[in-house]
């Protein structure tokens, strides 16, 4: 057996279960994007069903979580376990309000 190379020279790459949660990820943030109002979850859930993305409630649930906590979807929170949830807007668009 040849032990002159005993790590592996190459990055890993990502696993199918991975490679899956990152295109759910970008179907939410896609689907986010035609909503030009804050959307409940359960709403975005079924509309991404209907049009032809098949993930399960809790799917879609972590993977919105994991998109809030990255800053890449914004959560308000209105009135008891309430929640709305849209893209964040540009920093520019606001600071251009700001300037007139």
């Amino acid at each position: 057996m040849n032990n002159s190379f005993p790590y592996r020279s190459s990055k890993s790459r990502p696993t199918k279960h991975q490679l899956q949660q990152k295109l759910m990820s970008e179907q939410i943030v896609a689907h986010l994007a035609t909503h030009q109002a804050p959307v409940d979850a359960q709403s975005l859930w079924l509309e991404m069903n209907t049009g032809g993305a098949r993930m399960s409630m809790s799917s879609f649930n972590n993977r919105l979580k994991k998109l809030v906590e990255a800053d890449l979807v914004v959560k308000i929170s209105y009135g008891y376990n309430n929640h709305l949830y849209e893209q964040p807007r540009k920093k520019n668009a606001i600071a251009g309000n700001n300037e007139s």
